[in-house]
This record gives structure tokens, C-alpha cells and sequence, in this order.
């Protein structure tokens, strides 16, 4: 591995979040501050409409961005209107294709080599250096193998983005790029937007807007192996450092203690997703305390 200290790449952790997740949100910023290598700076990206909730998070290792400041000033929300944006050059936009092209805008406003994306429903556990990571230069690249037939909608993640990408799809894939703690490099990020806008022959964003199933990993990922190949700057890497509960199913403070046991070396952090709606409480009470 290379010396963190004679590293010249510099880290961001970014977190999109929004106004229902702000509590679960907290407890990332919390353990980003306790566990998380000093240098890594977090970047925390909220809609206007939520910034005042977010507010109290800020502070010399915490940044707020506005997603209305990154995105392109055809894409606006409307009052009232939740799981749309509005959009002057396409149809409306789901917020989870808005969500995605916010991700793959951060490189235009955030000038860090590479970007470690992770969600508000995750946090830390251990101590976090992604720098022990690297090796020769080379940051991972999150990929899973042996995944054909078992991801709902994997396949047609990965041939929208070989489209996108203007190259030949398969029928099925075998691979999987999404993960938590996803490494972007940001050069990487800026040379796709380029292909994508040379392939679609029009903005990036406009390409992306109307899409209902897409996947900013699976892009990257197909960039990145099909594309970029050995001068990608990375090297893959299969193992997963989170536990994860996926289910939409809420933990009771017993389950809760159960899922800490699992627990093992590997892990840095945990995800307790949003959707299993577990209450907040419970978590800081059995992770926290």
C-alpha cells in the first residue's frame, strides 16, 4: 500500500440527504467526527427548501451544498410537488434520477481527486482511513462478481448505461458496482461527462433527465472497466465494509443488539436503511451509547 503520508490525493466524503433523514443524517455526522480520518472533509448535499434543518451540522470538517446551486437551472421544484422536479428541457424528473445526477454533478463543485459517496442512512463504527486503501496510486473501485440473475433490475441498469456509455450491452451482467462508501475519482467523473454528452449529443443531464431506471454506480462502474481500463486509477475490490439491513422491516432494540454482534473486524460502518423506518432512538441507543 502506499504511505499515507507521502499520499498527494486528497478525499471528500459527500452525503445527499434530505429533510426526513435528518435524524438519521446526525448520526453520521456524529461518527464521521469521531472515527473518520481528520483530512476528510464531508459534504453534506441538501435541497434549499431543507438547508435551515441541516444548518446545525456545519462546521469546519461539515459543508453544506445546495442541490438547486449544482444542478442545471432547467431542472426546479415545484411547491407542493414531492416526487417530482420539474424540468424545462425534458419531461419531469424523479427525485431518484434527480438524486443520481446530483451525485454525478458533485465533481464540478467539489475539487477533491476522490469522492467517497455515502448515504445518510449509514454511519461509522470504526476507525476510517481511506487512504490505507490505495495501492500504488490506485483506489478501490467497489465491484461484486457473480451476480448474475440475483439483483432486481441489474441487467437493465447496466444496458441503459452501456447505451449511455455508446457501448455493445449484454443480455445479462455479472457484476455490481453499488455498494456504501462508493470511491469516485474525480477526473474519471469529469472525462464521462464528456462521452456522454459526445455520445448523446447533448448535455449529459439532458441525456439522464428522462430516464425512469438508472443506476450513477453501475455508469461509473461500466466506465470505468469497459472504458478507462487500466488507466482508471483504480483497483477493484469485492469486499464489503458494511453491515448492512436492507429489509423494509424495523429492528426492535434486541434485533438491534443481534445485528451489532455481527460485527467483525472488517466493518467500518453500518447501514440501517431508512426505509425499514427502525426508529432513530433505538439506533443511537445501541450504537451510540
Amino acid at each position: 500500500m502506499t504511505d499515507p503520508a507521502e499520499n498527494p490525493l486528497s478525499y471528500a466524503l459527500v452525503t445527499p440527504s434530505f429533510r426526513l433523514d435528518v435524524d438519521r443524517c446526525a448520526l453520521l455526522v456524529e461518527s464521521v467526527e469521531r472515527w473518520a480520518a481528520p483530512y476528510l472533509q464531508h459534504y453534506l448535499v441538501i435541497d434549499r427548501r431543507d438547508v435551515a434543518m441541516f444548518k446545525s451540522f456545519e462546521s469546519s470538517r461539515t459543508r453544506i451544498l445546495v442541490v438547486e446551486d449544482i444542478i442545471p437551472s432547467w431542472l426546479v421544484r415545484i411547491p407542493g410537488i414531492r416526487r417530482f422536479w420539474f424540468s424545462f428541457r425534458t419531461r419531469p424528473v424523479k427525485n431518484w434520477i434527480l438524486q443520481q445526477i446530483v451525485k454525478l454533478s458533485i465533481p464540478n463543485v467539489v475539487n477533491d481527486d476522490i469522492l467517497l459517496y455515502t448515504d445518510s442512512d449509514v454511519f461509522y463504527v470504526a476507525p476510517y482511513d481511506p487512504r490505507t486503501y490505495e495501492r500504488d496510486g490506485k483506489v478501490p473501485l467497489f465491484i461484486e462478481t457473480g451476480q448474475r440473475g440475483l439483483i432486481a433490475n441489474n441487467d437493465h441498469w447496466h444496458a441503459v448505461a452501456a447505451g449511455l456509455l455508446g457501448i455493445p450491452a449484454e443480455k445479462e451482467y455479472d457484476t455490481n458496482f453499488i455498494g456504501n462508501a462508493i470511491c469516485w475519482r474525480r477526473e474519471n467523473v469529469l472525462k464521462m461527462q464528456e462521452r456522454l454528452h459526445s455520445v448523446a449529443h447533448k448535455q449529459w443531464e439532458r441525456a439522464i433527465a428522462p430516464l425512469s431506471g438508472f443506476s450513477e454506480y453501475i455508469l461509473y462502474g461500466l466506465y470505468v472497466t469497459e472504458v478507462l481500463g487500466e488507466a482508471s486509477g483504480h483497483w477493484e475490490d469485492g469486499t464489503v465494509r458494511t453491515l448492512n439491513h436492507w429489509a423494509p422491516v424495523p429492528m426492535t432494540v434486541p434485533e438491534l443488539q443481534e445485528f451489532k454482534a455481527k460485527l467483525t473486524p472488517e466493518y467500518e460502518s453500518v447501514m440501517i436503511s431508512a426505509k425499514s423506518r427502525t426508529p432513530v432512538a433505538d439506533i443511537r441507543k445501541v450504537f451510540f451509547q
